[in-house]
């Protein structure tokens, strides 16, 4: 059966790099929101244009534009299953996906939280800009603030949503790739 995994964390915790391993190893597909944000941005859409600047501020953008993009991750899914990098962000959208997934007949698996400090997920992301300069949102000390601050705020009740459905599996972000990735195999079997 298709394994759905929901990776978690603040801004700079590891997700893409974790779910980039996972794709390449295991044959996931991988939906990564902030990519796909950044790509219906960089096309110009109206749906692009109107969640600009909910991004470039560093701040949730509201459920009605999230569901539009939502959408496209069925048409992602191989057979091994579908990772979810950095969605959902809040209980609501965890409700929006779980309705999605539901109409494939298929559930959540697994919500792996990588647990980092501001402090290193701060200094992660300056390093990650110095590398990948086509990233605006971590240049921007301020929005790179703000993204915490959100995710601190949204990150307790999403947590407790799924651990009172037996699916949180919280992991330390700050350990190595190779050790966070052998505990991300282990939990989920593979």
């Amino acid at each position: 059966m298709k394994k759905i995994i929901c990776l978690y964390g603040p801004p700079g915790a590891g997700k893409t790099t974790q779910a980039d391993i996972l794709v390449e190893k295991y044959g996931f597909s991988k939906f990564g929101m902030g990519e796909r944000l950044r790509a219906e941005i960089a096309s110009g859409s109206e749906l692009g244009l109107k969640i600009k600047p909910y991004v470039d501020q560093g701040v949730l953008i509201p459920d009605e534009y999230m569901s539009q993009i939502i959408i496209e991750a069925e048409k992602m899914s191989t057979e091994t299953g579908l990772i979810f990098d950095g969605f959902p962000r809040i209980v609501s959208q965890a409700h929006m996906l779980d309705a999605v997934i539901k109409s494939l007949n298929l559930e959540v698996s697994a919500f792996i939280k990588l647990d980092l400090s501001a402090e290193d997920a701060l200094l992660r992301i300056k390093a990650r800009a110095r590398i990948n300069n086509d990233r605006a949102d971590d240049t921007d000390v301020v929005a790179i603030k703000n993204r915490f601050d959100v995710f601190s705020k949204q990150s307790v009740s999403l947590a407790q949503f799924y651990q009172d459905r037996n699916l949180l599996f919280a992991l330390n972000g700050a350990e190595s790739i190779d050790k966070i990735h052998a505990q991300i195999v282990e939990l989920l079997n593979i």
